[in-house]
């Protein structure tokens, strides 16, 4: 476990029976007027612990203790069941506490708080009430909930992240799972990274890279990774796009009758990765063009992270053993001119067709 590092007064108080003291490691009146409700500007102030942080010490407090704590043996008294209970009652919502050692335990990151019955919890969830326009760099520890749209955003969070509404004209870096009850319209720029799942209405104009399962509705002019899948609904479709996964698209339809774009499907070995690496080095070559030392070595540095990941992901597949099929399947109309690239394969779909199913040659 990690103790708490932060200049806070040691606060002490008794509890339960005998002469127990706790002995708390945070700020206690900031833990009592917590809460998870927030504005973007209070995140920055807020102060998180770790997973794994003692939060308090319980410990026997001898000269308040009624009568001798060692029994007629000379062995120091055992805890009773009450005491263990009342200790037990004082951890709260991801709150552990280990007798053996008279700790209080953190089991998340988060927030601290205290209830009215001097109960500590940690709080791993924020919420951000209405919707999120123009905020710039938001950075939180754990996982987010908007409770309306973003717009105008640059998001960067350790954790997941949910949105009851849209995601428009936004940058978003998400640790975690990615819910929107919306559509992703107009995030191309900075676009999407998710290393989580992705779940969401449309994708429109936009750049979304996944790492783990895409499942959305139709998805239109934007360039999309899903490296663990992707999955449209039954009536959508995938529109003027380009769409990577390393084992299987699937979707309810291809193209447009009314759109002669070109659609791409391709099943390859670690889009995720390539389609990152890629991002960073434009983004490299910015930085080097603007002179900005720190941003060139960060930039580097996760770029030599993702070509070690990339060489052990190849290891893999090539000594990957037999395993569900990689592969494309449109279930409805597939319209020209739709290009499908199954690992070394490229097929080419000029003329319309009525559903589609290509699978991993062996």
């Amino acid at each position: 476990e990690k103790d708490f590092d932060q200049p806070f007064p040691v606060a002490m108080c008794k509890t339960g029976s005998g002469g127990n003291t706790i002995k708390r490691f945070f700020d206690v009146e900031l833990a009592r007027t917590f809460n998870p409700r927030v504005t973007p500007r209070q995140i920055p102030e807020l102060t998180c612990v770790e997973a794994g942080t003692v939060l308090a010490d319980l410990s026997d407090n001898i000269f308040d203790t009624e009568g001798s704590i060692y029994n007629v043996l000379g062995e120091m008294i055992a805890p009773t069941q009450t005491d263990l209970d009342a200790a037990l009652a004082m951890a709260g919502d991801n709150v552990s506490y280990l007798p053996e050692k008279g700790q209080f335990v953190s089991t998340k990151s988060g927030y601290v708080a205290l209830d009215g019955l001097d109960r500590m919890s940690v709080h791993s969830t924020l919420i951000i009430q209405g919707d999120l326009e123009d905020a710039q760099d938001l950075r939180a520890p754990v996982d987010l909930i908007v409770e309306g749209s973003v717009r105008g955003s640059s998001i960067h969070l350790q954790s997941g992240l949910s949105v009851s509404g849209d995601i428009c004209e936004s940058g978003i870096s998400c640790g975690g799972d990615l819910l929107v009850g919306g559509e992703v319209r107009a995030c191309r720029l900075a676009g999407l990274e998710v290393i989580g799942d992705l779940r969401c209405g449309r994708i429109i104009s936009s750049r979304v890279l996944c790492k783990g399962l895409l499942s959305c509705g139709e998805i239109r002019s934007s360039e999309v990774v899903g490296e663990r899948g992707i999955s449209t609904q039954a009536d959508a479709s995938i529109i003027a796009s380009n769409a990577q996964s390393a084992v299987r698209i699937e979707a309810g339809h291809a193209g447009e009758a009314d759109d002669e774009s070109e659609t791409g499907l391709e099943i390859t070995i670690s889009p995720f990765l390539k389609a990152l690496m890629m991002q960073l080095t434009r983004e490299l070559v910015h930085a080097k063009q603007n002179g900005r030392q720190e941003d060139i070595q960060e930039i580097s540095s996760r770029i030599s992270t993702c070509e070690s990941e990339l060489d052990k992901e190849l290891n893999d597949f090539l000594k990957r053993e037999s395993e569900q099929l990689r592969g494309v399947r449109i279930r409805g109309n597939v319209y020209p001119v739709l290009r499908v690239r199954v690992l070394k394969h490229e097929y080419k779909i000029s003329k319309f067709q009525s559903g589609l199913s290509i699978d991993e040659k062996r």
